[in-house]
């Protein structure tokens, strides 16, 4: 089972591929516009540092940590899923869903998983070695620290994966619903700013309802902080409670389906 998957995102890769450098200096563009959005989100807060010693409870180093940190889980989402994500509300309009949903493959995987941005793969590189560049930056740093990431950065990205698929799926439930990808996107925002800055509920809410906090924030603290061990049980959970909950909406919608080519 697992040989055919990865076969199958073997071909994925390779026709996505293919597809992206049949333009050359539009695939060159695309680059160039990724490392332009992903500086602006670093020259922003080297901005707010010039009129501040501190935000949150982070310094000007601590921040940077955590911003390549943010930049390179949403790296490897742009690369897996957000081409897919994008185009699943015009599947569901359109009735292309009936065919993808009748492949002899899980449905989740093939939803999530036919294209693959060839362009954000440098971004990828880039933001790694900005992670590992802001961390040289702090003192007296402990690398065994970095262990912590096999389990955080899957987290953060079941936090991303789930939340747009669970919102894509409720474009079952709409047949249009432009509004859920300004929706995502208005929420994941809350994922780009430390945790420190929100105060009480709020905060609360960010780490345990709808954990944002896990993409970034958490991660960030367990690396700059002293380990808080409940933080590193709650991101091995998490991933298995959302998949769970996902699951089932998925069935609920699928439940709910017409065709719209019926």
């Amino acid at each position: 089972m697992i040989t055919k998957y990865l076969s199958l995102y073997r071909a994925f890769f390779k026709a996505s591929f293919a597809a992206d450098i049949e333009y050359r200096l539009n695939f060159i563009f695309l680059i160039i516009a990724e490392f332009v959005w992903y500086s602006t989100q670093l020259i922003l807060f080297e901005v707010l540092f010039r009129h501040t010693n501190i935000i949150g409870e982070w310094n000007i180093s601590q921040m940077r940590v955590f911003i390549f940190l943010v930049l390179f889980i949403d790296s490897i989402y742009m690369i897996l899923w957000d081409l897919n994500f994008t185009a699943f509300t015009d599947n569901v309009r359109k009735g292309t869903l009936d065919l993808l949903l009748m492949k002899p493959i899980n449905s989740m995987f093939m939803l999530s998983s036919q294209r693959i941005s060839i362009s954000h793969i440098p971004c990828f590189f880039v933001t790694a070695v900005g992670v590992v560049w802001a961390l040289g930056q702090i003192p007296d740093f402990n690398w065994f620290k970095l262990l912590w990431l096999i389990f955080l950065v899957p987290a953060g990205l079941s936090v991303i994966f789930c939340g747009r698929f669970a919102l894509n799926c409720s474009a079952i439930l709409f047949t249009r619903a432009d509004f859920l990808q300004y929706l995502w996107y208005s929420l994941f925002r809350l994922g780009l700013r430390p945790d420190a800055i929100y105060a009480g509920f709020l905060r609360f809410v960010l780490i345990f309802v709808v954990p944002f906090a896990m993409i970034a924030s958490i991660p960030a603290r367990i690396l700059l902080e002293p380990t808080q061990y409940w933080m590193i049980g709650w991101s091995m959970l998490l991933p298995f409670v959302l998949f769970t909950l996902l699951k089932k909406y998925w069935r609920y919608c699928l439940r709910q389906y017409s065709s719209a080519s019926s």
